[in-house]
C-alpha cells in the first residue's frame, strides 16, 4: 500500500468515527504510519492539517443536522464533540458566517465541507512505486560534538515515530559514551572503521529496548528478501538503519524511502556528500538516492546488516534502564573479544596505543585518518557524565568526568583537521598522546571495577 492509500484510508476512517474521539495519534495507529509523518503526508496532500479537516467535516454534518434534523443545537454540539455550546457556535459561524441558531431558522444554502476523495495515477514510465517518509532529523556531522552514526541514526528514526529523544541521552543509554574498539593486526593493520556499532554487537540490541522499541537484526541475505524488508517498514511508516552501507563506508544509515520499485533507497548519512563515496544526485526532498545499494560496501568484509524497527516493546523503569545499561556498560570496558577480529574496550585502548608506537606506514594520510576516526569513541565519552549522575553514581561521574578532560587533551594533541600530519614522522611525537590513552584506560578499569 502506498502513502496515496495511506491518506485515502485515513479519511474513510475519520468518515466512519466523526462523532468518536479521533486524534491524529489514533489515525496513524489504525493506518500503521507515525503520526507526525502521516500529519506532514495529509497536509502535502489534501491542503488541510488532519484535525483542521476533522473539524471541516464534523461542522458540515452538523450543519446538515440543523438543516433537517430536530435535534436541539445543544444535541448538536455535543454529538460533535463541542465541550460547550459557546465553543460549537463560534467555531460554526467561522466557518459558515452565522449562527447554529439563526442557521436552522433560516435553512440558507450553503457551501459544504464534502469528504475529500483522492484519485491518483501514474502514466507512462515503468510505473514504478515509491514511498517515503518525510522531514526526518539530517544525519550528518554538522555537530563537530556529536559524530556518532548510529546514535544520529537511532535519534532521527524514533524521532520520526513520535518519540522525543535527543543525542546525549542516546549515546550514553545505548553503551555508545563507553565503547572503544580497534582491529586486531591480523586483520588489518589500519582499520577506519574501528568505531563502527557492529564491532560492539551488544549495543544495538540494548539501544532498542533501552528506548522501548522491539528490532530484529538481518544480516545481508538475497536482494529481493532484503528489498522487501525495507519496503514493508517504509509502507508502514517505520524508518530502517542499515549498518555497513548502504552509503559506502557507512557505520549507519537512516533509511526513510524507496523508489522505483525499492531499487532504490533514500535516506540519510554522512557520507552522502562526499562524491568519492556517493556520487548520485540526492533526491528532491533532500535524502540521498541510491541504487544498487545491496552492493558495492554493504556487501563487503562483514556485510550489512539491516535493522527493522517492529514496533514498541516494554517501558522499563528508570531504575530498570540503568540497571541493564551498567551490565552493558561494564562488558564494553571488561571484556576483549566481542566481535571477531576486534579488541574491545581496554584491549582497545592498550592495541590503538600499541600501533601508533610500533606499525609502520608509507603515507601519514593512513595512521591519521585512523587516528580521527577513532577519536570519535573518545568524543562521546561527554555523554557519560550526565548520565551517571542523573542516576546517583556521583563516582562513576567523577570518573568520567576526568576522562573527558583527557578526551579533550587528545583532540588538542592531534587535531581533527590534518594541521599535525608532522607528527606521525616521529614516534616521540606521539608519545604524549599513547600516554593519554593508556591513562584514560587505567581510569575505564577503575569505574568498571565499581560496577556491582
Amino acid at each position: 500500500m502506498n502513502w496515496v492509500e495511506k491518506i485515502q484510508e485515513a479519511i474513510e476512517y475519520i468518515e466512519t468515527n466523526l462523532i468518536e474521539d479521533i486524534t491524529v495519534e489514533s489515525i496513524g495507529e489504525i493506518i500503521h504510519y507515525a503520526p507526525s509523518s502521516f500529519q506532514n503526508l495529509f497536509s502535502a496532500i489534501t491542503g488541510y492539517s488532519v484535525m483542521e479537516y476533522v473539524r471541516f467535516r464534523r461542522l458540515s454534518c452538523a450543519a446538515d443536522d440543523l438543516a433537517s434534523s430536530k435535534l436541539t443545537v445543544t444535541d448538536i454540539a455535543f454529538k460533535y464533540g463541542y465541550e460547550t455550546v459557546e465553543a460549537f457556535s463560534k467555531a460554526f459561524k467561522r466557518l459558515f458566517g452565522c449562527s447554529p441558531s439563526r442557521f436552522a431558522a433560516s435553512h440558507s444554502e450553503y457551501s459544504r465541507f464534502t469528504p475529500i476523495s483522492i484519485n491518483f495515477s501514474l502514466g507512462g514510465g515503468f510505473c514504478m512505486r515509491r514511498n517515503l517518509i518525510p522531514d526526518l532529523l539530517k544525519v550528518d556531522w554538522s555537530d563537530t560534538q556529536r559524530q556518532n552514526e548510529f546514535v544520529n541514526s537511532v535519534v532521527s528514526a524514533l524521532n520520526a515515530v513520535g518519540e522525543n529523544l535527543d543525542y546525549d541521552y542516546v549515546c550514553a543509554v545505548s553503551g555508545s559514551a563507553f565503547r572503544t574498539s580497534f582491529s586486531m593486526p591480523s586483520i588489518s593493520e589500519w582499520n577506519h572503521g574501528n568505531y563502527h556499532v557492529i564491532h560492539t554487537p551488544i549495543i544495538i540490541e540494548h539501544t532498542f529496548k533501552m528506548l522501548g522499541y522491539r528490532v530484529t537484526h538481518h544480516i545481508r541475505g538475497d536482494y529481493d528478501t532484503d528489498k522487501k524488508l525495507v519496503m514493508d517498514s517504509i509502507d508502514k511508516g517505520m524508518p530502517v538503519i542499515t549498518l555497513e552501507g548502504v552509503i559506502d563506508c557507512a557505520d549507519a544509515c537512516v533509511i526513510s524511502g524507496y523508489d522505483n520499485d525499492g531499487n532504490v533507497v533514500l535516506g540519510y548519512n554522512p557520507f552522502m556528500y562526499s562524491e568519492e563515496d556517493h556520487k548520485e544526485a540526492t533526491d528532491d526532498t533532500g535524502y540521498f538516492r541510491k541504487s544498487n545499494w545491496h552492493d558495492g560496501f554493504f556487501s563487503k568484509g562483514s556485510k550489512g546488516r539491516i535493522l527493522i524497527i517492529e514496533g514498541k516493546g516494554e517501558k522499563l523503569s528508570k531504575a530498570k534502564i540503568f540497571s541493564e545499561t551498567l551490565t552493558v556498560i561494564k562488558r564494553l570496558v571488561m571484556e576483549e573479544n566481542l566481535a571477531l577480529g576486534q579488541y574491545n574496550g581496554l584491549a582497545a585502548h592498550r592495541a590503538l596505543a600499541n600501533a601508533l608506537l610500533t606499525y609502520t606506514w608509507d603515507d601519514n594520510f593512513e595512521p591519521y585518518l585512523n587516528v580521527m576516526c577513532n577519536y570519535k569513541q573518545y568524543l562521546d565519552r561527554q555523554y557519560a557524565v550526565p548520565f551517571l549522575r542523573a542516576n546517583g553514581r556521583h563516582d562513576l561521574a567523577h570518573c568520567y568526568e576526568r576522562i573527558t578532560e583527557l578526551a579533550d587533551v587528545l583532540g588538542q594533541l592531534i587535531p581533527q583537521d590534518f594541521s599535525a600530519g608532522d607528527k606521525f614522522n616521529d614516534r616521540d611525537k606521539l608519545k604524549p598522546y599513547c600516554d593519554i590513552l593508556l591513562e584514560i584506560c587505567d581510569l575505564e578499569e577503575k569505574a568498571a571495577k565499581r560496577i556491582d
